[in-house]
């Protein structure tokens, strides 16, 4: 598969993300909102991520892979994990919470006792820091030969869309949880060809 079909795909998926979630009504509050906004940035890199792939950017689009996870862990914990408190201390932007203490706190809950995010997080937080902020992971795909230009393989380019796409079907799920709503829930299981 070449690259410019790879990302007319996930546009493929980002447009029926968009239909399931149009005026999808959720239970409203500071929480919901919060957590659904999460989901929201997690959708939005999505498409920021397949976009800058076509443009030929692929640095910015990796730069964008660690904010896709943390802010998927973000809206999990709002919804499942923060107290009333928390949820005013980060409205607040006052919440001094690490990203491996959200996690071990989503982790205590039904459907994260595998501890997936905190086994991704330990297998990639480095690389995603990386890549990032400019550092080794970034900088060494930044020549091609002795001319300075984006140099990623399509397959790593692939690997960032698949893992940006799972994140935002994962994204879906915890707003149909949010909401309520079983038909979206099975129809994001469907599409995500799992069992969720």
């Amino acid at each position: 598969m070449k690259l410019a079909e790879c990302v007319e795909n996930h546009r493929k998926v980002q447009g029926w993300i968009d239909q399931q979630l149009s005026g999808l009504p959720y239970p409203n509050s500071v929480r919901n909102r919060l957590a659904c906004a999460c989901f929201d940035m997690v959708l939005e890199h999505y498409k920021a991520i397949t976009e800058l792939a076509n443009l030929g950017l692929p640095g910015s689009g990796f730069s964008l892979s660690r904010l896709l996870f943390e802010s998927y862990v973000r809206g999990v914990w709002l919804s499942r994990c923060a107290s009333d408190t928390e949820v005013s201390r980060y409205e607040r932007d006052r919440l001094d919470k690490r990203m491996h203490e959200l996690i071990a706190d989503v982790e205590k809950t039904e459907g994260f006792e595998s501890q997936v995010l905190s086994k991704a997080k330990s297998r990639t937080w480095k690389p995603l820091n990386s890549l990032t902020h400019s550092g080794y992971q970034q900088l060494a795909r930044r020549f091609n030969g002795n001319v300075q230009e984006p140099n990623y393989s399509d397959s790593d380019q692939f690997l960032l869309l698949n893992h940006a796409k799972a994140l935002a079907l994962l994204a879906v799920h915890m707003v149909a949880l949010v909401s309520e709503n079983a038909e979206l829930e099975k129809a994001v299981s469907a599409k995500a060809g799992l069992e969720l």
